[in-house]
Order: C-alpha cells, then structure tokens, then sequence
C-alpha cells in the first residue's frame, strides 16, 4: 500500500525540531517496517533529515507565523502534485492542520483520506480571533469530507462529532502507543551512570514539552514538598519549551535549582535512558489540559517505570493502578507529593507497578499493532470508495 503522509508542526521557541512530529515519525516508519511504501511530507527539521524507513520529502518554509503554515501547505501540495503524476497514492493520511491540500491531494488521485486528530486544540481554534474561526471553518469542512477520522481519544471521538460535525459512522479510535523495542527497562544505575547523575540520590522525573498545560509548576511546588520530607530526592526536568525560563526562574526563588538536573532539548534516542534513571516518572497536567493523548505515560511505562499522574479525563480512560499508574487530583501539589512519596517509600510496590505498566502497554500499545489496526482501516475504506465509483459509472452506461 502506497502511503502519503502530511503534517506540519510548529513551536515557535523550538523551531530546528518540534517534538510534536515523534508520533508521525513513528507511525510512518512502523508502515515502512512491514513493507508498504510510505512518504512523509514534512517540515525541514532535523528530524527530517535523517536517516528512515519512510521516504521523507523536506519542505522549506518561510518565517513568519502567518507565511509559515502556508508556504508548508503550497510547498506539499506542489511536491504531492509532482509526485501523484508519477505515481498515485492509495492513502493520504495527515495529521489536523490548517490546511485543505491533503484533502484535495487524495481527491485529485483518487486516494483514502484520513485525517488524525491528536490532541484538542488549546486555546480551541474558535477563541483566537477571526483567525481562530477561520480556521475551524476550515477543519470542519475537512473533517467532514474526509474518509475516517482517527482520534486517539474517547473526547476526542465526542469532540469531532459536537464540534466540526463528523457523524459517528467515520470516525475510528486508534489510541497513541510506544516503540516497544527503543523504550524497554534497564537497569537504574547504568541509566543514572550514562546521564551523569549523582548515584546516591533518587530522581523523579518529567520528559516533554514545557508549556503551561503540562501542570510543571505544580511539579516544582510538589518537589518542594517532597524534598523537605526526602532530602535525597531531585528531580530530572527533559526537555525544553515557552515555560522554561519562568520554571528556572520559580525554582530559584523556592531554593531548589541546585536538587534540579534541566537536560534541554535531548537527542529522542537518549530518552529512554534518562526515563531509565528515574524512580518515579510524572505527567502532572493541568485540569484544563483538554483532551489529548499521552503519549509521555506510554513511554514512561514500557521502560519499565511507576507513573504518577494528573487524572484528567483522557488519562483516567486508559490508565489505572491496576496497569501502573496511580492518578491523582490534577493542580494538587500536596496530593502529588503524597503519591510520589508513598511510591519512593514502597520500592516492591513501585517495581510492581512499573512490571505491570509495561505487560500494559506491551499487550495493547506497541506500534507494530496499532499500524495493523490503520492498514485494516484503511483497506476495508477501499471496497466501499470501489463500489461507489462502480455504481456510479454503471449509472452513467444505462442512462446513455
């Protein structure tokens, strides 16, 4: 099967190479692995410039907030338009952007077109000015026309449905998962070793992006908290975003920066190692996160790793104590520094949690079988597509 894959992503203090794109890399790359063709159009980030499974068309963008999205837009749909000329393909599949070209790139050749809706849009698209409902009139209109939507989320599913109109019968749930074999367990004091950690302390820890959804200062008020009560505790903050310096800038003023290791930004590669240092990992979001999938507890599990966190709808649908992750009050720091502590208190509790997190997401989550549940996706849209255009032209022969 011949696969296209669309997807522009952008974060305006991180502009070399979003994270957004790790699940679209992955996806593509898993579709590659059991053998179909598949062509990412992406930004050119870094990470589209090394080596994939995928075949990967980099595309050149022009700065400017507004020019950015468009010149992305113009430069896929001229690469696509070049490339179906050659050679057509059977599935456009794109991830929810502000843009109508994969849409009429399937519809110019013929393909199934999918679009996936990841996460709900915060702020929502129609509280941004007349831009902002620009925008969601042209979603709407997209996800309308579009063969399946697939939402990674049960509020997803609700969102596109009361929102931009999709009826029920076309949209299809395929949750977020993780790469089983990059994100497994290893053993702690290697990983706290290889990171250059102090080994005679525990670390709980965070890997994402820092924005002000992701609950981070509720983290370092908790980590407060649970330094007084555990001096031997620090905690390891991954990753980079808008929030940093303001985050660097409380914990200063609490006191704490010399108990915090910031990495920034870390090769998507060395993750797995930093999550393997860690005693506990943490996804405190925030109340009004929204809907969204996430993807962080996901890895966080397969390495093997307790998990507290925030228990936000999207969260609370997928995860339990039972599967390795214990949900607490979101905007809470005394509930989160109360669950991070009984967990650091009760190593046996906390290594059975992470066993069972990992049978969890071994079971359900790793790639190779959520890309078997799209491919089926995808091929049983075709027979109907096939029906339709055959009913159709054997309309046309009976009236000529």
């Amino acid at each position: 099967m011949n696969w296209w894959v669309c997807c522009y992503w952008h974060e305006p203090d991180a502009p070399i190479d979003p994270v957004g794109l790790v699940r679209i890399w992955a996806v593509a790359d898993a579709l590659a692995a059991v053998g179909d063709e598949v062509t990412v159009f992406s930004p050119r980030y870094r990470s589209a410039l090394v080596p994939r499974r995928s075949r990967v068309v980099p595309i050149v963008m022009l700065p400017g907030s507004v020019i950015r999205p468009i010149s992305y837009a113009v430069g896929a749909f001229i690469a696509g338009l070049w490339r179906g000329l050659r050679k057509r393909p059977a599935v456009v599949y794109y991830r929810w952007m502000e843009s109508l070209h994969p849409l009429l790139l399937a519809r110019m050749f013929g393909a199934v077109c999918i679009c996936e809706v990841n996460g709900e849009p915060v702020p929502p698209w129609g509280a941004r000015g007349w831009r902002g409902r620009m925008t969601h009139a042209l979603a709407s209109f997209a996800l309308r026309r579009c063969d399946r939507v697939v939402v990674l989320t049960e509020g997803l599913s609700r969102l596109v449905q009361a929102e931009y109109g999709v009826s029920s019968d076309r949209v299809a749930l395929l949750s977020s998962g993780t790469d089983m074999s990059m994100f497994h367990p290893m053993e702690t004091n290697r990983c706290v070793q290889e990171a250059g950690l102090d080994p005679a302390c525990e670390y709980i820890g965070f890997v994402g992006s820092f924005y002000r959804y992701q609950g981070l200062g509720t983290l370092l008020e908790a980590f407060e908290r649970l330094h007084t009560r555990r001096p031997a505790v620090r905690l390891l903050m991954v990753g980079d975003g808008e929030e940093a310096a303001a985050l660097r800038e409380r914990a200063a003023q609490r006191n704490l920066t010399r108990w915090i290791t910031w990495t920034g930004r870390v090769p998507y590669s060395r993750v797995p190692t930093f999550i393997g240092a860690m005693d506990v990992c943490v996804a405190p979001f925030c109340g009004d996160r929204g809907e969204t999938s996430p993807v962080k507890i996901f890895d966080y599990l397969a390495c093997g790793k307790p998990v507290v966190a925030s228990a936000i709808p999207s969260v609370a649908a997928l995860f339990a104590q039972s599967n390795g992750v214990v949900l607490v009050e979101p905007d809470r720091a005394e509930l989160l520094a109360d669950a991070i502590f009984a967990l650091l208190e009760r190593p046996k509790e906390s290594q059975r949690l992470g066993h069972d997190g990992r049978t969890y997401v071994e079971e359900r989550f790793g790639w190779e079988a959520i890309v078997q549940r799209l491919r089926d996706l995808a091929e049983n849209i075709h027979p109907h597509r096939q029906s339709q255009q055959r009913a159709l032209i054997n309309n046309a022969g009976e009236r000529a």
